[in-house]
């Protein structure tokens, strides 16, 4: 009977591990998809790019907001509803979106409905559900689901660059909607089980938990100075990834670069993220979460510098590139940080609150970046500022610790 308990543990593990690269490929695509979605809904609409990047901004506020709460709903129920609910409210804001013609409504369904259904299956949720399938190698089991992120910006961003060509920006909403419905309703009810699926696994989470907290309330945890520290990290790391996932491609264009290559760069830089998430998961759990950190944010000064004053378009390609390279890197960390410093005790919560102050900043980034090219046509004072801000992260970096507990 074990061994058959073993055997179907396995089994299941698998599944919830394709699972979870196949939600958050599909999450991540109909994210990032916006950056070429930008530019064709300018010109048809005339909204101009800062009330198309303040409908970036609500939906990564308000997707924010609502993590702390999916995280919760994680901790005391099961998965699979949740991320049901999830997808189809996802889905059904997207199709609305194709038929808007005025701002509200496009801040309506973009900034509020598509944000809170999307935020129920991003990496947040699923790296709570990946690690409880996964006490041991946390860190590697979370970057190969936090792959389908990049895998989902190669292949979701292609797409939608070829359908925008082909049909426009309205109809490329309506049939990526519908794929994303066929391929992941099926795939939740196959592939993801309900409730606290290890029994085995919660008894080790919560002796984990009781020896790292000992009696630390949820308040003195988020109040302490690590979480502070961990969460002024994943603030500027949002600021930084969501200004580059929405201006990219613009500002590729501005500076001459052929729209046919400035549209699939995007998806290029998912696949140099495919190599930034893998080694930051093998480097955290052979050695500290830290090391990857810190390449994270040296990497993106070293890049940073040369942006703010180049305008060659093959160099830009290259530098945003590299940059690729760090999308995901601080991902997987999420929850090796949370676990390491402060145990299992409310993790789902913890998990949630880092990665909602890493959209609500996120979308701040993006906001930025519209205000200040419509003020000054230019995004290379914002580009200035990203410089400090990868300094600041490596402060950050440094004064964190590691109690590895397990």
């Amino acid at each position: 009977m074990i061994i058959l308990k073993d055997i179907f543990g396995v089994r299941q593990q698998f599944k919830v591990l394709i699972a979870a690269f196949i939600l958050l490929l599909f999450n991540s695509g109909l994210r990032f998809i916006f950056g070429l979605m930008l530019i064709p809904m300018d010109e048809e609409l005339s909204w101009g790019r800062s009330v198309l990047s303040f409908g970036v901004t609500t939906f990564m506020v308000v997707g924010a907001l609502a993590l702390p709460f999916y995280g919760r709903l994680f901790d005391k129920f099961g998965h699979r509803t949740i991320l049901i609910i999830s997808v189809i409210v996802a889905v059904g804001s997207l199709i609305l979106i194709s038929g808007a013609s005025k701002p509200w409504e496009f801040i309506l369904l973009y900034g509020l409905l598509f944000a809170v259904g999307h935020a129920g299956f991003s990496t947040a949720t699923i790296s709570v559900m990946t690690t409880r399938w996964f006490p041991t190698k946390t860190g590697m089991a979370n970057s190969v689901a936090i792959s389908g992120n990049g895998v989902g910006q190669l292949l979701m961003v292609g797409l939608a660059a070829s359908l925008i060509a082909e049909y426009g920006w309205r109809l490329s909403y309506q049939f990526l909607a519908i794929g994303t419905f066929l391929v992941l309703i099926p795939l939740i009810f196959l592939f993801v089980r309900t409730g606290q699926e290890l029994s085995e696994v919660d008894k080790e989470n919560d002796l984990d938990s009781r020896s790292v907290r000992s009696g630390k309330s949820f308040a003195n945890t988020v109040l302490s100075g690590q979480f502070i520290y961990l969460f002024s990290m994943y603030a500027i790391c949002g600021f930084q990834d969501f200004f580059v996932a929405t201006h990219v491609t613009p500002f590729a264009i501005d500076n001459k670069m052929d729209p046919q290559l400035a549209g699939n760069m995007l998806a290029l830089m998912g696949v140099a993220a495919l190599g930034g998430v893998v080694l930051s998961g093998y480097l955290s759990d052979r050695f500290t979460p830290r090391l990857p950190a810190i390449f994270c944010f040296g990497l993106r000064v070293v890049l940073f510098v040369p942006l703010a004053f180049i305008s060659n378009p093959w160099l830009i390609f290259i530098l945003f590139l590299l940059y690729g390279f760090t999308f995901l890197i601080t991902a997987p960390l999420t929850v090796v940080f949370t676990r390491r410093i402060f145990g299992l005790s409310d993790f789902g919560t913890l998990v949630g609150t880092l990665h909602m102050i890493h959209h609500i900043t996120g979308g701040l980034g993006a906001f930025a970046g519209g205000i200040v090219f419509d003020a000054a046509g230019t995004y290379e004072s914002v580009i200035i500022v990203m410089i400090g801000l990868s300094v600041a992260g490596l402060i950050t970096v440094f004064l964190l610790k590691d109690n590895r507990v397990f």
